[in-house]
C-alpha cells in the first residue's frame, strides 16, 4: 500500500512539474492573454457605462416632462376664476398634480443614484485603463528582454511575469466584486422598499387619510385653492 502511495505521489509531482514547465515556457503568452481579458472587461464595462449614461439622460427628459405637466396643470387652474373652481375640479387637478410630483420625485431619486454610479464607474474604468496601458508596456519590455537574453533570463523573467499577473488578476477580481456589491445593494434596497410598502401601519394610515400620499394630496389641494387669479 505504501508503494502505491509513493507512486501516486510521484505521478502527481511529475504532473505538477510538467505543468510548471509548460507555464514557464508560455508565461509571456499567458500574461498577454490576461491583458487581453482585461481589455475585454474594459470594453464590457464601457458598454455598461454608456447604458447608464443613456438611462440618466432618459430620466432627465422624464423629469422635465413631469415638471412641465405639473406647471401646465397648475396654470390651467390658475386661469379659472376662483368662484368657478369647484371642489370636484380642484380635487381632480390636485390628484393629477400630486401623482406627477410623486413620479417626478421618484425620478429625481433614481437620477441621483445613477449619477453616483456613473461617477464611480468612470473612476474605476480610468484606473483600469491606466493599468492596462502599463501592462501592455511590461509585456513589450519582457518580450524584448527574453529575446535579447536567450535562455539565461527565464528564471527572473518568470517571477516578474507572475508578479504582474497577480496584480492584474487582483484588479479584475476587485472590479468584478464591486459590481456584485452594487447589484446586491440595489437588490437589498428593492426588498426593503417592498417591505415598507407592505407595512400594515402604512395601510392603516392610508385608510385614515394620513399616509404620505394623502398628506401630499391635501397640500396640493390647499395650494390650488389659494392660487391667485392672474392679472
Amino acid at each position: 500500500m505504501s508503494i502505491f502511495r509513493k507512486l501516486n505521489t510521484l505521478m502527481r509531482a511529475g504532473a505538477r512539474e510538467s505543468a510548471e514547465r509548460i507555464t514557464e515556457a508560455n508565461a509571456i503568452r499567458i500574461y498577454r492573454q490576461e491583458v487581453v481579458d482585461a481589455e475585454n472587461l474594459l470594453a464590457r464595462r464601457r458598454t455598461a457605462l454608456a447604458a447608464m449614461i443613456a438611462t440618466r439622460k432618459d430620466l432627465e427628459r422624464e423629469i422635465d416632462a413631469a415638471q412641465a405637466r405639473i406647471r401646465g396643470r397648475e396654470s390651467e387652474i390658475v386661469r379659472i376664476p376662483p368662484e368657478q373652481r369647484t371642489e370636484e375640479l380642484l380635487l381632480l387637478a390636485a390628484r393629477d398634480i400630486a401623482s406627477s410630483e410623486a413620479h417626478r420625485d421618484a425620478l429625481k431619486h433614481r437620477h441621483v443614484s445613477i449619477a453616483e454610479r456613473i461617477n464611480a464607474e468612470e473612476i474605476t474604468l480610468r484606473k483600469l485603463l491606466a493599468e492596462i496601458r502599463e501592462h501592455r508596456r511590461e509585456v513589450q519590455i519582457l518580450e524584448s528582454q527574453l529575446a535579447s537574453g536567450g535562455r539565461a533570463a527565464p528564471c527572473n523573467y518568470t517571477e516578474t511575469v507572475s508578479g504582474h499577473l497577480a496584480t492584474l488578476r487582483e484588479t479584475r477580481a476587485g472590479i468584478t466584486g464591486s459590481v456584485c456589491a452594487q447589484d446586491n445593494a440595489e437588490a437589498s434596497m428593492e426588498e426593503a422598499m417592498e417591505r415598507v410598502d407592505g407595512d400594515p401601519v402604512q395601510r392603516e394610515l392610508a385608510a385614515m387619510g394620513r399616509d404620505d400620499a394623502s398628506v401630499h394630496l391635501e397640500s396640493v389641494l390647499l395650494r390650488l385653492r389659494s392660487a391667485p387669479t392672474p392679472a
